[in-house]
Parts: C-alpha cells; structure tokens; sequence
C-alpha cells in the first residue's frame, strides 16, 4: 500500500511513565556491581539514550566509562534484572492520559505502521510497555542497544521498518512522536514530521520553539491526533 505512514513514538514521557525507575536501576546497578555509592544523583534522563545515561550514572558514582564498558553484558544483564525486579511493584508504571485508544485506533488502520524510536535498551523497553499493556503495539523499531544517538536511531528504524514492510517510506509520510527536543531534532535530520507532546518534562513553549509539525499537550484527543497523524497531506 503506497500510501502507509510509518509512526514513531518514544517510550518514556510519551505514552507511559516509570516515575525514574530506569534511572534508580541505573543507580542499583552500578553500586551492585562496583560496591560504590552515589556522589551525585542528579541525572536528567529526558531525551539521551541508555547508554549515555549509563555514564553520566557511573560518573555519579566516580565509575570510568573504561570501568563501565569492560564487561558491557554483565552490566545490561544486571540493570535488566533489576528493572524487572522494580517494574513489578505495585503501580510502578502507568500510561500516558489518552496513550492507549490512540494506539488502539492506529493500529487498526491498514494504512498505518506503528514502531519505536527509543533510547532504552531493546529489552528495558519492552518490560516498560509490557507494565501498561502497551507492548502488543511494537513489533518493531530501534533502541538504545542499537546506537548512542538518537538521530541514527530514527535512520535505523526507517531502513529496519523498509525491509520489513518491503516499502520505503517517504520521510512526509513518517512521524516521529515524543516528548523532547531531541525527538524532534531527530525526526527532522530525516526529513520525517515530527508531533511533540508536552507530557514530560518540556513545556509547550519549549517544544514549540524547536519547530515541530504539531505540537499538542496530550494525547487524550485521539481523534484529532489521529487526524494529524493520518490525514496531513
């Protein structure tokens, strides 16, 4: 079908909230492993990939990145373990007000390609979206285990999502969706349009200023949001 859309959505901010819980894992992780504590816990996780926020953690913990990355699997390993321990406490994460009946509606349209562009681990994402009843959605997209910037994320989902789909997708017909700056900058070193959505830590004016194609403060409208989603020429 010629006339699909591919649809990006970010994870975290976007369509569900963990209220920090990857960012305390983080924490848990590299004192399990290093035995140090926290000098500074001040990370901001809004926009950056796992593997970013990996150093800017073990750095609050006066841990090397050389130290961080000697043994990169039993680190993943760990976090993953410790995340799912967290996830599964009672009300640890909920989604975002109006996430679920949008996602609903897109994907029972046949002209619409629902993916991820995020900057958690593969696995960290799909533990999150599975906590809301969200991860039958995704079938596919990109990750923070897949790269550390996420601009070559949102080219990598468009070459994954062209050979599973066996159609390239015009960049006007792709949406990247997300709560940051950093979601639009990406989309727009694709050529994709971009929806901001002021559900996180940004402000409307905020993201207005970065030049998205829409900018709304939530997601509860499904049917406007369908409608600039699906019917923008």
């Amino acid at each position: 079908m010629e006339t699909r859309r591919l649809l990006l959505f970010d994870i975290d901010g976007t369509v569900l909230l963990c209220r920090g819980r990857g960012i305390r894992a983080m924490h848990r992780t590299i004192e399990r492993l290093f035995g140090t504590p926290a000098i500074e816990n001040r990370v901001l996780p809004m926009g950056k990939t796992d593997p970013i926020l990996f150093e800017e953690v073990g750095a609050s913990h006066g841990v090397s990145p050389e130290q961080l990355w000697a043994q990169p699997e039993m680190l993943y390993a760990t976090y993953l373990e410790v995340l799912s321990e967290s996830l599964r406490e009672p009300g640890a994460c909920e989604p975002k007000p109006g996430a679920e009946m949008l996602l609903a509606a897109l994907a029972g349209r046949p002209d619409v390609v629902l993916g991820l562009v995020t900057g958690n681990l593969e696995r960290a994402a799909r533990l999150k979206l599975a906590a809301v009843g969200l991860d039958h959605y995704f079938m596919d997209g990109a990750f923070g285990s897949d790269g550390r910037r996420r601009s070559d994320l949102v080219g990598l989902a468009l070459e994954r999502f062209a050979a599973r789909e066996r159609l390239r997708f015009e960049p006007r017909r792709v949406w990247v969706i997300g709560d940051t700056p950093d979601d639009v900058a990406s989309g727009r070193a694709h050529g994709t349009r971009t929806l901001a959505v002021a559900t996180g830590g940004f402000g409307r004016e905020e993201l207005e200023r970065c030049g998205p194609d829409a900018v709304l403060d939530s997601l509860v409208d499904t049917v406007g949001v369908v409608d600039i989603l699906c019917n923008a020429n």
